[in-house]
């Protein structure tokens, strides 16, 4: 897996990127990196751990870092849209319907 730098995010925003994106990138990066330290927990330990609760009954629960890496990926993918940077937006601009141009392919007009 790729790290993303600030400079390729920047690059992959082109035209479109504004001073104001700094943050999200920032916010993405940090972001990014949690989610590779989780991540490498996560391969690194077991996916289900013993746990006695308080009765002494001992049951199989979800690794806790498990959840957390799922929470991480979900928050990735939202700065990832507040960017622009989905592949789904990516697809839209190329096909021209992310561009405001009035030109839409939903034929509602013929309904």
């Amino acid at each position: 897996m790729a790290i993303p730098t600030a400079s390729k995010i920047r690059e992959y925003l082109g035209e479109s990127y504004k001073e104001s994106d700094e943050e999200l990138i920032q916010l993405y990066l940090e972001t990014h990196q949690f989610y590779r330290r989780l991540n490498k927990e996560v391969k690194n330990g077991s996916l289900m751990y013993e746990h006695t609760n308080k009765a002494g009954a001992t049951n199989l629960v979800k690794n806790p870092l498990s959840i957390e890496l799922t929470k991480t990926v979900q928050t990735l993918n939202n700065l990832l849209k507040s960017l622009g940077l989905t592949p789904a937006q990516r697809k839209k601009l190329k096909d021209g319907n992310g561009s405001g141009n009035g030109d839409d392919d939903d034929d509602f007009d013929e309904f």
